[in-house]
């Protein structure tokens, strides 16, 4: 934690700034967090314990939060015993009929031309086939602003499957970019922009900070 004040401020009870730095976290779920960093202006904390390095608001405050993701950490994730077990025994119509869709191991590529690329072994449990799929989408800022949507799906050679069973798995791969994994008590997030670099994601947000966090 960073902070920049003027001593006749903090007498006041008054920062000029604060930034907040963490590598490698491992947030809710068992997210690894390459980089987060969120930089605050104007907060009003209690001069008192500000004085002794104790950092305690008075109010609420807003900043900006940068959250960085590596490829590697991405799929961890994916296949991870909690959140992976959100691919397994997926219930999805098809045709008009119910069926179990069972994703094995899956990839997440991080593409450089702002794409992300989904490789997985979908099987169904009714035919008891394995159907090998490869596509690539374009992600988005959700309309509330709270995760990642995926879009504009494109197939590897052709090989389409059920628009059903596509919408379960771009479904099921934006919730794990839900901001609620990345946030902690205290602060709270609001995407407007996300960036799509080879191997990295990178997110910005508005932060809502109540208190401050352990980093």
């Amino acid at each position: 934690m960073q902070v920049k004040t003027d001593p006749s401020l903090l007498a006041k009870g008054q920062l000029e700034s604060l930034t907040i730095y963490g590598e490698g976290l491992i947030m809710e779920h068992d997210i690894r967090l390459q980089e987060m960093v969120i930089r605050l202006e104007t907060i009003a904390v209690a001069p008192f314990k500000a004085l002794t390095g104790n950092i305690v608001l008075t109010q609420p405050t807003e900043g900006t939060a940068r959250i960085v993701i590596a490829q590697a950490d991405l799929n961890r994730a994916f296949n991870s015993d909690v959140l992976g077990t959100q691919f397994r025994s997926l219930q999805v119509q098809v045709d008009g009929k119910s069926q179990t869709l069972n994703v094995k191991q899956v990839n997440c590529r991080l593409l450089a031309e702002g794409r992300v690329g989904l490789d997985a072994d979908v099987r169904l449990s009714q035919s008891n086939q394995t159907q090998r799929v490869s596509f690539t989408t374009t992600p988005r800022v959700s309309d509330d602003g709270r995760s990642v949507v995926l879009e504009k799906v494109e197939y590897a050679h052709g090989k389409e499957l059920s628009p059903e069973l596509t919408q379960a798995l771009v479904a099921k791969a934006g919730k794990i970019l839900h901001l609620s994994h990345f946030e902690m008590p205290g602060i709270s997030l609001q995407m407007h922009y996300l960036e799509v670099q080879e191997g990295q994601l990178t997110l910005q947000a508005v932060a809502h900070v109540t208190q401050f966090p352990s980093v």
